[in-house]
């Protein structure tokens, strides 16, 4: 009877620190824009580093440049938050993206304090902004375009360190009918599960009791609930724009 009780509370207790380094992640965020008149890091144009190495191998303990080809977008908040990788870190992350794909296979540990996304898209323009919008989605976002910072996705639990949004976020996206199919394909899993023995990588994106653990552009961390592999959440989540379905608070 203990069991089940010790086994909840542990997942608690991991949850909360996710939680927790979320936030901090969101203040780093925040206190970064501040000093960069009103812009999160990016390496120009919108575009955030697209890989999850902090050093250049497993041996190594010198830390990339930010705009290094290897980096995690972690690395340009560097000096924002103590310089402490674990802090990106979900305690329940069991496979985020090693880069098998890309024929790099260090152990499972090297990734571990590169477990949480950014989309593209929160800095990038999109190709989804249609004419009835408030604002015209400017080249590189600063936080005065977002409509609504608290319903905006900083970043959150996933595989995909750099999410491009379609195929390898929990945002349902038009065209669409499934989310996540850059890494399960159509159930029974597919897609870049095949390259980590099968692995159901929707379990990377909902880590916490079928829960993703999310930091918004305002700062706040929340839980939003699995509602289904075709129904996801609104993709102005990822966007700016305000959603049409926001998730609960």
């Amino acid at each position: 009877m203990l069991l089940p009780a010790l086994a909840r509370s542990k997942d608690q207790a991991k949850a909360a620190q996710c939680l927790n380094n979320l936030k901090q992640i969101g203040l780093a965020g925040l206190s970064y824009s501040e000093d960069n008149q009103g812009v999160f890091f990016n390496l120009g144009k919108g575009n955030i580093p697209n890989d999850g190495q902090w050093t250049a191998n497993p041996r190594s303990d010198i830390y990339l440049r930010p705009d290094d080809s290897y980096a995690y977008w972690a690395l340009g908040y560097f000096d924002y938050y103590a310089k402490n990788p674990k802090l990106f870190h979900c305690p329940k992350c069991v496979h985020p993206d090693e880069w098998h794909d890309d024929g790099r296979y260090f152990p499972s540990e090297y990734w571990q304090n590169s477990s949480y996304g950014m989309c593209r898209y929160l800095l990038q323009a999109s190709p989804y902004t249609s004419p009835s919008d408030s604002a015209v989605e400017p080249l590189l976002k600063k936080i005065t375009f977002y409509q609504d910072p608290t319903k905006t996705v900083f970043c959150q639990d996933a595989a995909e360190q750099n999410m491009e949004g379609e195929e390898d976020s929990i945002g349902l996206f038009p065209g669409r009918t499934q989310i996540l199919t850059q890494w399960i394909g159509q159930p029974p899993y597919g897609g870049l599960s095949g390259l980590y023995g099968g692995y159901h990588f929707d379990f990377e994106w909902y880590r916490h009791n079928n829960g993703n653990q999310t930091v918004w552009v305002d700062g706040h961390a929340s839980r939003i609930k699995f509602t289904g592999l075709n129904v996801g959440i609104d993709y102005r989540h990822y966007l700016g724009l305000r959603p049409l379905k926001p998730v609960p608070n």
